[in-house]
């Protein structure tokens, strides 16, 4: 799990949501108080449609993210 001062704008991320089967490399594109929006970059191919159907972004929970 990161602490919220130490994600970036703009670098990538492990990430996890309940909407995916496994987890994704996402790029962070803004920080909120408890969670960020991620662009997904890359993921397994059984979560690509789930994916495109978010347009490639969505909303996780800080705990949801590693490096």
């Amino acid at each position: 799990m990161m602490d919220i001062t130490n994600i970036a704008i703009g670098k990538r991320y492990k990430c996890s949501s309940p909407l995916f089967n496994q987890e994704f490399t996402g790029i962070v594109e803004k920080v909120y108080d408890l969670s960020a929006l991620v662009e997904v970059e890359s993921c397994e191919e059984k979560d690509i449609e789930k994916s495109e159907d978010l347009n490639k972004r969505l909303v996780v929970p800080i705990s949801s993210i590693c490096e």
